[in-house]
């Protein structure tokens, strides 16, 4: 470290003057002047412009959240609908409002009754009709058909003028679309999604198949070459059928059921049913319903087996609801001797009844049957016992379950609503 010399004073030497004078004059005071001050002063907001950003992206990130639930939920709701969110929210909005019994009808003959749970249908030989539980006309249209045939999902209807090439699609509000077939019409039926097959004979073949979807396009066609085709079904989803076919064998006829997929026209199941014809193909739950001479078989659209019911009777009269489904066996020389069997929507037994009286048409609901007899409408619990019963009138042809305890009776130019009264 470098060595400083210190300045070297002399002890002798005096220190210097201080000059007062000029200390005086530059001695200013340096006290502040106060004035004062009444009002307060303004004060301005302070803008935190990192905090304001922050908000802004907490404000987005919630709403990319909403509208991931939304769409999350709107696709469970499209797989749970196979109908579609927009068009089951449509039918139930039309079916809302009240209306009043009695409803009179276009005169002519009533074919059939569907309910559908708030509505149901009326088919006539001239008309068809939906009608809303509480009495509300929704619409009416003349479908000029010959010999009409309904058949429905849970969100339309399907007309056809069986052996000729005109069928009509509706939706509870009204007329959706028009079909025209090259070929006559053997049978047809329409899936819950929409997508409709129609079953016709074939230039080349002995009959023929084809699937549409609801916009009309063709998805699927499938030909039978030796054996006539007598009924189809489609899976809820609208991806697969099922098709019954019918062959004579030696003094009697045999029947095969076939599942298939879009993709090929391999069967990926068959069921045989030998010495008997399979009556009626019916898509619900899980599967399809196939109803035989004596029998009631449930399927899977995997192709297992889950009922398969037998009955000595013959299989007389089906019913299927969002309850379940109601068939009707009976002594084909007395048709007032009845065996009343009610099934799950998947196709699971449910009850066994035994019931005389002639069966004019029969419903279920919860765990009760509803059952026409003639003019007197009565309820039956699972043990056939009778809860309620009244009177439906002269010429009551069919009925709809509308509430509880409550149902429409339609006769060929009315529908009036009963009230049954316990027994």
């Amino acid at each position: 470290m470098a060595d400083y010399k210190k300045k070297r004073r002399s002890r002798f030497k005096t220190a210097p003057k201080v000059n007062r004078k000029r200390i005086k004059e530059n001695n200013v005071s340096a006290d502040i002047e106060m004035t004062p001050y009444d009002r307060k002063p303004k004060r301005e907001k302070m803008r935190v412009v990192k905090g304001k950003k922050l908000e802004q992206k907490r404000r987005f990130k919630g709403f990319l959240s909403a509208t991931g639930i939304l769409a999350a939920l709107f696709i469970v709701l499209e797989l749970i609908m196979p109908a579609g969110v927009t068009e089951t929210a449509s039918n139930l909005i039309s079916a809302l409002g009240t209306g009043k019994y009695p409803l009179e009808l276009t005169a002519g003959n009533t074919l059939n009754v569907v309910s559908k749970g708030s509505y149901y249908y009326v088919l006539t030989d001239t008309e068809i009709y939906a009608v809303s539980n509480s009495g509300k006309l929704m619409y009416s249209y003349t479908h000029g058909f010959e010999k009409p045939i309904l058949k429905t999902s849970s969100t339309r209807a399907l007309v056809f003028d069986q052996g000729n090439t005109g069928a009509l699609i509706f939706n509870s509000r009204g007329l959706k679309s028009t079909v025209n077939s090259e070929k006559e019409i053997i049978n047809a039926n329409i899936g819950e999604n929409g997508t409709y097959a129609l079953i016709t004979p074939d230039d080349n073949y002995t009959a023929a198949v084809r699937v549409y979807k609801k916009s009309g396009k063709p998805v699927y066609q499938w030909f039978s070459s030796d054996d006539m085709i007598n009924n189809v079904t489609i899976s809820g989803r609208g991806n697969k059928i099922a098709v019954s076919t019918l062959s004579s064998g030696v003094g009697s006829y045999d029947s095969k059921v076939s599942v298939f997929g879009f993709k090929s026209a391999n069967a990926e199941y068959i069921k045989d049913f030998k010495n008997t014809i399979v009556y009626e193909l019916t898509s619900h739950g899980s599967g399809f319903s196939a109803v035989t001479q004596n029998s009631y078989n449930f399927i899977t659209w995997g192709g297992k087996q889950i009922t398969e019911y037998k009955n000595d009777y013959s299989a007389d009269m089906l019913r299927h609801t969002v309850n379940g489904s109601v068939l009707v066996f009976n002594r084909e020389s007395d048709k007032t001797d009845n065996r009343i069997v009610t099934f799950t929507n998947g196709g699971k037994l449910k009850t066994e009844i035994n019931y005389k009286g002639v069966i004019t048409d029969i419903a279920v609901k919860a765990n009760n049957v509803y059952c026409l007899n003639d003019t007197t409408l009565y309820i039956l619990n699972e043990k056939g016992e009778i809860l309620r019963n009244s009177q439906g009138g002269f010429g009551v042809k069919r009925m709809a379950v509308i509430g509880q305890n409550r149902v429409a009776a339609v006769t060929d130019n009315l529908i009036s609503e009963i009230k049954l009264k316990q027994e």
